[in-house]
């Protein structure tokens, strides 16, 4: 729409409902942005759960490594160390993990 102010001279005047349906196609686009991002949402927490069960698992093997070298001590007295840290490591990055998890259900 343009309204002529002096001879031939036109300016464009934004129609009422031009603006509306501008509005309306924000409302539309952030409705599908918040479904794009609810969707993220869902698989990255089907990603972390996936994690979490992964790195249970070896925390849980590390754990029966250092066990299994517990009940044959002395006899591999050099590698507890090694073993031990490698079970800290497995378990620091499980509670990280689930912490991840905790945070992104909420």
């Amino acid at each position: 729409m343009s309204v002529v102010l002096e001879d031939s001279m036109e300016v464009d005047v934004p129609h009422w409902l031009d603006i509306i349906e501008d509005e309306e196609q924000e409302q539309f686009l952030a409705a599908c942005m918040k479904k794009i991002e609810g969707k993220a949402n869902v698989e990255d927490k089907e990603t972390l759960k996936a994690e979490v069960k992964k790195l249970n698992a070896r925390a849980m093997d590390a754990r029966m490594a250092l066990h299994d070298l517990s009940e044959e001590l002395p006899t591999g007295l050099d590698k507890v160390m090694e073993v031990a840290q490698q079970t800290v490591a497995a378990f620091e990055s499980l509670d990280a993990a689930r912490k991840k998890l905790a945070a992104a259900g909420s």
